[in-house]
């Protein structure tokens, strides 16, 4: 969990109609075809679980605003704190989906609720079924997919295999001499570093990818 950073992350959820205040970044760790060493910092990917939708003949917009302040309120009095206005829900979407308890012969509507702590998980799904949020008891459905096996599943990525990024941005290196303010002088005044192009610039470029 990590502050939301600009262009990369979303610091302003229209759905709450608040500033985010932290946002899950996962880290994965590799190379590139270049065969440079890589920490890779993913952002914008929230868990998130299903719910049955449960609010026919109500305006939905509404509706799943007030299952997600249910959540956050009944999140803030488990954690001991009922005072607290913090949010734990980043948004929650009206999604169709074929359910997988029971035989279903057509698809049925869904809340898809985004959380922002992927540790929040569990205990979400434990207020839910113990009817604590909006006094009715609700069956997840995901809630059991660890929250990195439920991105590698939905990016269909696996061990060992290359990542197909659409967007890139390479975290600048600081320079030695830069940080230690040594340099060699050139002849009219001009220090120069001794270091050339960053292994970054110089091996893989944001227009290669």
């Amino acid at each position: 969990m990590a502050s939301p950073i600009k262009d990369l992350d979303v610091c302003y959820s229209e759905f709450r109609e608040s500033d985010v205040k932290r946002v899950p970044v996962v880290r994965i760790f590799g190379a590139t075809p270049a065969g440079q060493k890589t920490c890779l910092h993913l952002h914008g990917i929230f868990p998130y679980i299903y719910v049955p939708y449960d609010g026919y003949g109500q305006e939905p917009d509404r509706y799943l605003r007030q299952v997600a302040y249910s959540i956050d309120r009944a999140l803030n009095v488990s954690m001991g704190n009922p005072s607290s206005s913090a949010q734990h829900v980043f948004k929650v979407a009206l999604v169709s989906g074929m359910p997988f308890y029971g035989y279903h012969a057509k698809e049925k509507q869904f809340m898809k609720i985004y959380l922002h702590n992927p540790q929040m998980v569990k205990r979400v799904c434990e207020l839910l079924q113990g009817g604590a949020v909006m006094n009715k008891s609700y069956q997840p459905h995901e809630s059991h997919v660890p929250y990195l096996l439920q991105l590698f599943i939905d990016y269909n990525l696996y061990g060992m295999n290359l990542v197909n990024l659409g967007a890139v941005k390479f975290r600048k290196s600081r320079r030695k001499e830069e940080s230690s303010g040594q340099g060699r002088s050139e002849p009219g005044g001009r220090s120069t570093s001794r270091l050339g192009k960053s292994p970054c610039a110089s091996r893989l470029g944001d227009t290669s990818l």
